[in-house]
């Protein structure tokens, strides 16, 4: 049997599966979420919120239906069980028909502009009504070499090209890891700002400054009109609401570190004074408000190591008795051979390699659809 046709077979089950009274509280909740006010109107909708359901979403006793799938059904052959697992990993995409290719059709995502050559496990009688240059909003899953659509897609007519490119716009910076699928986008983006960073550094003298909160706003935009300048000298500074920066925590803050994070962009650490002070004086953790600060600096997963690096420097000894405090360390604690450690057993992402950008390249058709949609 060809492995799209024992894909179908085996995703057939998995509905049933993720649609046993198991996991009914559960699905339950993602359905009232999706559809607040209780009824279920959109069939391409509801079988993308299944799919979802299915293959991604974690369930609170850990792992997700799929696995749970697996684990329930040991007769799976080692081919099966691997594909049913990598289905976890699903494409999500806004995507325009660029033809069909015998029972495949090829896919070009708006989003992370890859071509996909995707088939169903129908046939190719479930591509008869796509034309070249449609929108389809799917998923797609791999089987062997080949790409499936996951769920019921959704079809538009070529018309809806601009509205669609604005909502793939929306949807690329509200999700860069959809984007830096395409090497060249990641490799882009890191090009960017590795550029980006000597500016900051070339206009402020360092990659981390601290300034009061009341300040972020300035600083910022100082930055993104030097950023602009060097493409277009005459460049006006940014509008401050297209920044995005009237976060309370940093208007409020006594002083806020501006970071440009190397190869991941812009970070604020709120109250970031007094961490500077705990790591002045070690003392000062005996008080709530420092305690808490830095607890909340090393435990944060989405926050660069290198603060704390920089700060330990200063004072190994000084370090050692910061962390044997926090930490509550009775045989104490060594900054030099355990520090390391620490800062990567809480920020597992800048050690993996799966921290990301937080800038993302728009292509032209992108950029200009958002613009348009936020005049």
């Amino acid at each position: 049997m060809d492995l799209v046709e024992r894909a179908g077979e085996l995703k057939g089950m998995l509905v049933d599966f993720a649609l046993s009274p198991r996991f009914d509280n559960e699905l339950t909740a993602v359905i009232w979420q999706s559809f607040p006010d209780g009824v279920v109107d959109d069939e391409a909708q509801f079988t993308m919120v299944l799919d979802h359901f299915a293959l991604q979403r974690p369930l609170r006793s850990g792992g997700t239906v799929v696995e749970a799938f697996v684990a329930s059904h040991p007769e799976l052959s080692d081919v099966e069980r691997d594909m049913l697992l990598g289905w976890r990993d699903v494409v999500e995409g806004i995507f325009e028909v660029r033809g069909k290719d015998r029972d495949a059709v090829l896919l070009s995502n708006f989003v992370d502009e890859l071509t996909y050559r995707a088939r169903s496990n129908l046939g190719r009688t479930a591509f008869t009504t796509l034309r070249k240059r449609m929108i389809v909003v799917g998923r797609l899953v791999r089987v062997g070499d080949d790409w499936v659509v996951s769920g019921n897609p959704a079809a538009f007519p070529a018309s809806a090209r601009d509205q669609m490119l604005a909502a793939a716009a929306q949807e690329a910076m509200r999700n860069p890891a959809a984007v830096f699928r395409n090497p060249e986008k990641l490799a882009e983006a890191r090009r960017m700002l590795a550029e980006q960073h000597d500016l900051f550094v070339e206009l402020f003298g360092a990659d981390l400054i601290v300034v009061a909160g009341s300040e972020v706003s300035g600083k910022v935009r100082e930055f993104y009109h030097h950023v602009a300048r060097q493409v277009r000298p005459d460049a006006e500074s940014p509008d401050p609401a297209s920044l995005s920066l009237d976060d309370a925590d940093w208007l409020t803050a006594d002083r806020v570190a501006i970071h440009f994070v190397p190869g991941e962009g812009l970070s604020f650490y709120p109250d970031f004074h007094l961490i500077e002070e705990v790591f002045a004086n070690p003392a000062l953790l005996s008080r709530r408000r420092y305690r808490e600060a830095l607890t909340d600096l090393l435990r944060d997963p989405d926050t660069s190591p290198e603060p704390l690096r920089r700060l330990a420097a200063r004072d190994v000894s000084k370090a050692n008795a910061v962390f044997e405090n926090l930490l509550k360390r009775k045989r104490g604690f060594r900054w030099d051979t355990e520090g390391e450690a620490l800062l990567r057993q809480h920020k597992p992402g800048y050690f993996d390699g799966s921290q990301l950008p937080r800038t993302v390249p728009l292509s032209k058709a992108l950029s200009d659809a958002f613009q348009h949609s936020h005049p």
